[in-house]
């Protein structure tokens, strides 16, 4: 299971583990989640953002909230169809 943490307050989203719905390289829910980071990474630029990625992790954090919220959206959405492999935990 993938482990979404999203603190809209500083932003930062972090990824902690694999989906595992599919076999490594072609895990359909996997993919989905690694779009949506890529999408956040190229909607912020690389101007002020710390950016990290690695096996089964992710982290990003700074710039600017919206394009946060608007892949958190997406992040909702794939933890409601898929709970078995996606948990989105959002800081209040």
């Amino acid at each position: 299971m993938t482990v979404i943490r999203y603190d809209p307050h500083v932003p930062e989203i972090r990824f902690q583990g694999h989906a595992g719905a599919g076999e490594a390289g072609s895990d359909p829910v996997c993919a989905a989640l690694s779009i949506l980071m890529y999408t956040l990474c190229a909607a912020l630029g690389d101007e002020g953002t710390e950016r990290c990625f690695g096996d089964g992790c992710c982290r990003i954090r700074g710039g600017e909230r919206g394009p946060y919220e608007v892949v958190a959206a997406g992040l909702r959405l794939l933890a409601e169809e898929k709970p078995a492999y996606v948990r989105l935990e959002v800081k209040r």
